[in-house]
């Protein structure tokens, strides 16, 4: 399976295990973050250096898929303070580390594409409107299309990806067999990437399109194709249509399609972590202005356990 080296936070380099493998308490002067990778750059280009600006508490950062994040931070052996989950399915792994989560805000999924691809033309054209959104999967399903995207084992985002395709053959009456021809099986081996190394791959001329979050298109200056809100995961209002599409992950697990929020949570109630919550919940700005839309706190789990100053934010 091609897998892009990992590459973690610039501030996550301090993360370091020690010992016998499990993770060092934190202090009060430092608050350990562990986050979905494509959350990068507004947590360590905007909301972490501004805390740590605001607070003089030490942010330290660790990108990974959230799924993987949760088997560290289950098993002990990451540190971890605060963590930010592509949905609140994964957070709901951690059990009584975290029993509570809360949502506040979401991100359309995009076709991120490669300028200098030679279906740029073609997609750019899909993207202005110029050709109608169906011919994007006559596309997909060329031969010699190079499509990168996530692990829907360990991702939501490749979760989401590859249940947009199974909406689409619905939505666009697209012939039996698409879903398949498109993307092959859920880890195939020619698609998948790294959550942390499939956009610099696509920058790299190394494949023709990806998967993305709208946010992650726009750091990386990369052109996009927008998705019809019944194929995006971000429009409650459509969330019945995304729960017609399904994957069964490793394990047999079944996930079904729903929209996709921005959630996160203290892990064993930490104290840093609330501040640090609290701050992310209190400066929306960093996320609107980076393509989110913030929506109105989504409590789930055991919500009586959510401390009153976070619960207090609306």
């Amino acid at each position: 399976m091609k897998f892009a080296a990992g590459a973690g936070a610039a501030m996550a380099a301090a993360v370091l295990l020690a010992g016998c493998g499990s993770a060092p308490a934190s202090s009060s002067s430092v608050v350990n973050v562990p986050y979905a990778a494509s959350l990068a750059y507004i947590m360590d280009q905007q909301v972490g250096p501004a805390y740590q600006k605001a607070t003089h508490v030490t942010y330290q950062g660790r990108a990974g898929t959230s799924l993987s994040l949760v088997h560290l931070i289950a098993a002990n052996t990451i540190p971890a303070d605060v963590f930010l989950s592509v949905g609140a399915g994964p957070i709901k792994d951690l059990g009584q580390k975290a029993p509570w989560a809360i949502g506040f805000a979401s991100a359309p999924l995009v076709l991120a594409y490669n300028p200098k691809s030679p279906y740029a033309g073609e997609l750019e054209a899909i993207a202005h409107g110029q050709k109608p959104f169906r011919d994007l999967f006559q596309i997909l399903a060329q031969p010699g299309f190079k499509l990168g995207r996530t692990n829907p084992n360990t991702d939501p985002q490749g979760q989401a990806f590859y249940m947009m395709v199974e909406l689409a053959q619905k939505l666009y009456g697209l012939p039996s067999g698409s879903v398949q021809k498109i993307l092959g099986p859920l880890d195939n081996p020619r698609e998948v990437y790294s959550e942390t190394g499939i956009l610099t791959e696509l920058q790299a001329g190394n494949l023709d399109a990806t998967s993305a979050f709208l946010p992650e298109a726009k750091e990386h200056h990369l052109p996009y194709l927008i998705l019809p809100p019944a194929l995006n995961f971000a429009d409650p209002a459509d969330g019945a249509f995304y729960n017609q599409a399904s994957v069964r992950i490793t394990g047999g697990k079944l996930i079904r399609g729903a929209p996709i929020t921005i959630d996160l949570t203290v892990v064993n109630g930490s104290a840093a972590g609330i501040k640090f919550a609290r701050y992310v919940l209190t400066h929306p700005h960093y996320w609107t202005q980076d393509g989110y839309t913030v929506i109105s706190p989504l409590y789930s789990g055991r919500v009586g356990s959510i401390p009153h100053a976070l619960r207090s934010i609306r």
